[in-house]
């Protein structure tokens, strides 16, 4: 297993969206290897680390980010939200 964590920023320091766990869950895909995910949540960031079955970290990182982009580019509620 490996962790992998992704930070999100807003640049008018809005609060994540509720259900930001679910919203990441639901853009997950098998081949991505998640096995649990984790928010912490600020005003104007978010910290999500996965924790992915990966071969190795690379693996991981690419997939913690394309979890992530999925998020942003599909749901609305993370609309003027971005990876740092």
């Amino acid at each position: 297993m490996r962790i992998s964590a992704v930070t999100l920023a807003h640049e008018y320091g809005a609060v994540p969206p509720p259900g930001l766990v679910d919203i990441l869950w639901a853009q997950a895909r098998p081949a991505d290897g998640v096995e649990h995910i984790r928010v912490a949540v600020g005003r104007g960031r978010a910290v999500i680390t996965y924790f992915l079955r990966a071969g190795d970290d690379r693996s991981a990182v690419a997939a913690a980010r394309q979890v992530t982009d999925r998020a942003i580019t599909q749901a609305p509620s993370l609309r003027g939200w971005r990876t740092v």
